[in-house]
């Protein structure tokens, strides 16, 4: 049976691109019957979130608005402001977050869209996926994580149209 994925992602240096390509990657192997939409937030729209049988949200930690540790501008846009009312309806969702351990509030973009899916009525299917510093050599982290998404996926019902 197929499945649909929707990966609505921001990145500035590439690096949340990297993870996202080794998810997508991994998941080719994983679970082979999963159609991956791979999307930025800055030209995604609310109902986008809606369009599979599960969403990923992926973004690095900012400080926007001289706060650290927050969504990046592109996520806190879509999540914060066009999104702000939408209801998930149960979707299950997985998120990723990266960032950088000179900061106090390392990789806090994560806990930021798991409270976004959980007061949105998402249904969360693993914990987060957090990457500290260059992703690079977190590969087999990022393909471990993966494997168990996959896992979560695989057992899902296909919703979607």
């Amino acid at each position: 049976m197929i499945r649909t994925l929707t990966i609505i992602y921001t990145t500035g240096t590439g690096h949340t691109e990297f993870v996202i390509d080794a998810v997508i990657a991994t998941l080719a192997i994983s679970c082979p019957t999963v159609r991956v939409t791979k999307q930025r937030a800055e030209i995604s729209k609310p109902e986008d979130m809606h369009k599979s049988d599960a969403l990923l949200l992926a973004c690095g930690s900012w400080n926007t608005n001289n706060a650290e540790g927050m969504l990046s501008p592109y996520m806190h846009d879509l999540l914060v402001v066009r999104a702000a009312k939408e209801d998930l309806n149960g979707m299950p969702t997985a998120v990723i977050g990266l960032g950088d351990d000179r900061y106090f509030f390392t990789a806090k973009a994560a806990d930021r869209m798991i409270d976004y899916c959980a007061t949105h009525n998402g249904k969360l299917l693993l914990p987060a996926l957090k990457i500290i510093n260059e992703p690079f050599e977190q590969t087999a982290k990022i393909q471990a994580w993966t494997e168990e998404f996959a896992t979560k996926i695989s057992i899902l019902p296909a919703t979607a149209q």
